[in-house]
């Protein structure tokens, strides 16, 4: 029986393949996406993940590459329960939830778009129709979005209850920005995005670390983003105590990208017997909120 190639050894010959083409490049767009494939084929062998490590990885990023498909039911009964957690909340008085208490996502025959439009808007998405608004984040942002409403019950009635709080923006951007950070994208998305954002990309220790502790916990990215998600919302705050009555999403973007530079120093700075979690926390205590004033 033939044997089967080891895949640390696909990732080597991959590699000799891509450097033996590397005279034939000619487009700026092809040798940035060459480069970033690079990066992240050395990140796998340089610090030599796990073949366990590498499986998990990949399953996580089959999971959080698709884009939002309204023609997919899975898809679409994502955001009905994300509508069916929320409306109840945003409409607290008995007489406006009676208005609603019959609402849900929008069909053909429905007749109660201003009663979901409403919702969506308050939740924090542009318009009334969320379908469009998952184009940078992807499947992965609504399943965060879940995810935190789920787990976060009381923080994300608070979120969503605040004026100009834009929760769900807030997790598509964010969602975007994790996904580039960690190689979590397709080829079609590093060449139109990546040139703009690889100043966030990790680095092969960061990488490494992250596979490692997400080998033990398969919501490793989703515990990473929701940690994230309450600080910013803690900084929002903060914000619009001292004297911004209308904290816009300009004012918020900043503060997730530095997000995202907290998680790089947490998984540079980290060992392999560190709490990651905690530490993670530690570090937007000590020094994300800091540096944001």
């Amino acid at each position: 029986m033939e044997e089967r190639e080891n895949p640390k050894e696909k990732l080597i010959k991959k590699e000799n393949k891509m450097n033996k083409v590397r005279n034939n490049l000619r487009s700026q767009v092809q040798i940035l996406e060459k480069s970033i494939e690079e990066q992240f084929l050395c990140c796998c062998i340089d610090y030599d993940l796990t073949i366990s490590e590498y499986k998990t990885y990949i399953n996580l990023k089959k999971k959080v590459i698709p884009s939002y498909d309204p023609q997919n039911p899975i898809h679409e009964n994502s955001l009905s329960q994300l509508f069916s957690k929320s409306k109840n909340i945003i409409f607290k008085d008995k007489e406006s939830s009676d208005l609603i208490s019959n609402a849900t996502v929008t069909t053909k025959n429905s007749t109660n778009v201003e009663d979901e439009a409403t919702i969506w808007r308050k939740i924090g998405f542009q318009t009334g129709n969320p379908r469009t608004d998952f184009r940078a984040g992807g499947i992965f942002s609504l399943d965060l979005m879940n995810y935190f409403a789920n787990n976060y019950e009381k923080e994300y009635i608070n979120m969503i209850s605040e004026d100009y709080f834009p929760f769900a923006l807030v997790c598509i951007r964010l969602s975007y920005l994790l996904r580039i950070y960690l190689f979590l994208i397709s080829s079609e998305e590093i060449r139109i995005n990546l040139k703009y954002q690889k100043n966030i990309l990790s680095t092969r220790k960061e990488l490494k670390y992250f596979c490692y502790f997400l080998d033990d916990n398969n919501n490793l990215l989703f515990d990473i983003a929701c940690i994230g998600l309450r600080f910013i919302y803690h900084k929002f705050l903060e914000k619009k105590k001292i004297g911004n009555k209308e904290v816009n999403y300009l004012i918020i973007d900043p503060i997730i990208i530095s997000s995202i530079h907290c998680l790089k120093n947490t998984l540079n700075s980290l060992n392999i017997n560190d709490d990651f979690i905690s530490k993670l926390q530690k570090n937007y205590r000590e020094n994300y909120l800091k540096t944001l004033e």
